[in-house]
């Protein structure tokens, strides 16, 4: 038997590895070639985490990315006209793609003896023998932890070939940081730890970064909303081909060592969907027909800091500390990572507004503002669009996974204009939710207050914030169904959000009451100065305030007695 015969072969091009969800309902794994064939009729990207879908959708666009820059295409007409005939034949070019694939096939192999994709060939550890499939798998945990583990300790001796490519590509956007173990060939070895640059992000370049991507009614308009041809925020610099954005595939050497990056890197959105933050080994078994283990330690390290013109898939935020801490003459700008806590609509505004610190939206959406701009995108085309966000959240110096984020609502794609009056309107009502939010934790902290609580500034500030993620949750649906119908027409805005607040101010009445019954408390009982039926009549006039009176009597279950004073609460 030949050595090469020895060596197990798997093409992530061409061998199947993703989970695919058909429109049929039907899940099976495909290759990266059928998943571009078939992505009118794959409704979305499927794994073993949620958390796997983003990674593969920006490596998949990378090799769209390349193709096109293979074909030339660098004019902002060519490109307009290319990316609506591909949305209206609903098909990619495959012919296209296989001009650029084809040539660098092997680059694709998991086990390539010289380029083993999304690896560096022969990497081993300094002193010690490879780690367990265990620093692989984001939900295996540690041994000592395996008692609160759902996972079956006996079913962990090794990886298919397709979980381990699903995993590998995973860990390149995700790793956690903190200290690791040398691999022969580092140089930036402490007391025999390594650690990243002090400052820099150690984790992956797409744990780094508040993970957003488009969503349509098939994974073809998802890949297509995604695929950004051009951004303003570049200036004359070119998104599509510009130079140095090439993928890591495509490099002929990467050492051990890990990578401080070059002035201006990342280039563009290919390096960025393809930042190989780690060095990488897969680890087989003796039959070689599994992974059991791998080798891995601190690749390129991510540089996110002003990368909003290459990196097109997070909002923005500006950052007067790290300005401080560079000592720069202006405020760069960060990556607005994501709260696990907080439903992503809540933060709307930063995804399609522009506010006093510029354009700090996701290049996405700047995308598809200016696809609508063009008309080559219609609401007919595309009524509605999900934001769909991802992430892993971190914890202990970002040593750890703490969180897995995974959140998206439909939105009428008329708010993607921002200068619409549909957007301004939109965003003002999220606003004045908000803020009656806020007049419901002040409801609370009256009621306490009335009934004579002495508890500490914590306990009420934790018990302020556990009101205020309730109230939310029973606004959550509502305000999702909201922004997912908001109208086009600028005379159907103003009665669409009259008719949503009083949908709010209405369900916020109601919770009111429910936790007054709950609290089993006097309606008159009085202490500094505070009733319950005082702090009842503040917040019905705040919400009045804020979110209009109804136009009849209903306040739908706010119990209201009769003569009760909104500046005394006694009759």
């Amino acid at each position: 038997m030949t050595d090469d015969e020895e060596t197990p072969h798997f093409n992530v091009y061409v061998d199947s590895w993703i989970l695919a969800v058909y429109q049929d309902g039907c899940s099976r794994e495909v290759s990266i070639d059928t998943l571009l064939r078939d992505s009118y009729d794959i409704r979305e990207i499927g794994g073993d985490s949620k958390q796997q879908t983003l990674p593969v959708i920006r490596f998949t666009l990378a090799i769209l990315f390349m193709s096109l820059s293979n074909c030339g295409m660098t004019g902002e007409d060519e490109l307009l006209d290319y990316w609506e005939e591909t949305w209206r034949a609903h098909a990619f070019d495959m012919d296209a793609i296989h001009a650029y694939v084809d040539p660098l096939l092997d680059r694709f192999d998991l086990f390539d003896k010289m380029h083993p994709f999304f690896q560096v060939a022969g990497l081993e550890y300094a002193d010690k023998a490879p780690d367990g499939i265990g620093e692989l798998v984001a939900d295996i945990p540690k041994d000592d932890k395996f008692l609160f583990s759902l996972r079956n300790r006996n079913r962990l001796e090794g990886l298919s070939f397709a979980e381990a490519a699903r995993w590998l590509v995973f860990q390149q956007a995700y790793a956690t940081a903190g200290i690791k173990t040398p691999v022969k060939g580092n140089t930036h070895v402490q007391k025999g730890k390594v650690y990243p640059p002090k400052g820099a992000v150690g984790t992956g370049m797409l744990g780094a970064i508040g993970g957003l991507y488009l969503e349509g009614r098939n994974l073809f308009e998802t890949l297509m909303l995604n695929l950004v041809l051009m951004d303003d925020i570049r200036g004359e610099t070119p998104i599509v081909g510009c130079e140095g954005d090439i993928p890591a595939w495509e490099r002929d050497t990467t050492s051990s060592d890990y990578r401080v990056p070059g002035p201006g890197e990342p280039h563009g959105p290919v390096q960025c969907f393809t930042w190989e933050s780690r060095r990488i080994r897969l680890v087989l078994d003796d039959e070689k027909t599994h992974v059991i283990g791998v080798v891995s330690c601190y690749g390129d390290i991510p540089n996110v800091l002003d990368m909003d013109g290459s990196e097109p898939m997070t909002a923005w935020r500006p950052s007067p500390a790290q300005q401080k801490r560079l000592n720069l003459p202006y405020v760069p700008r960060m990556p607005k990572l994501h709260d696990p806590s907080r439903a992503v609509w809540r933060g709307l505004a930063s995804i399609v507004a522009i506010g006093e610190s510029g354009d700090l939206r996701p290049g996405v959406i700047r995308w598809v503002e200016r696809l609508r701009y063009e008309e080559v995108l219609t609401a007919k085309d595309l009524p509605v669009v999900a934001i769909h966000a991802q992430g892993m959240g971190y914890g202990t110096q970002n040593s750890v996974f703490s969180d897995a984020i995974d959140d998206k609502f439909d939105l009428s794609v008329s708010l993607v204009d921002h200068e619409s009056s549909a957007c301004s309107q939109a965003l003002g009502t999220i606003e004045l939710i908000d803020q009656a939010v806020g007049k419901v934790e002040n409801f609370v902290s009256n009621t306490q207050r009335a009934a004579g609580d002495k508890a500490s500034s914590t306990v009420a500030k934790t018990e302020r914030e556990r009101v205020r993620e309730a109230v939310y949750s029973v606004l959550d649906a509502d305000c999702r169904a909201r922004l997912a119908h908001f109208p086009e027409e600028p005379d159907e805005v103003q009665s669409y959000c009259t008719s949503w607040k009083g949908e709010v101010r209405g369900m916020l009445f109601a919770y009111a009451t429910r936790y007054m019954n709950s609290c089993e408390r006097s309606f008159f009982d009085e202490h500094d100065g505070m009733t319950v039926g005082r702090a009842m009549a503040l917040l019905r006039a705040s919400l009045y305030e804020l979110l209009g009176r109804p136009v009849d009597k209903d306040v739908r279950g706010l119990v209201e007695p009769q003569g009760v004073s909104a500046r005394t609460g006694r009759e």
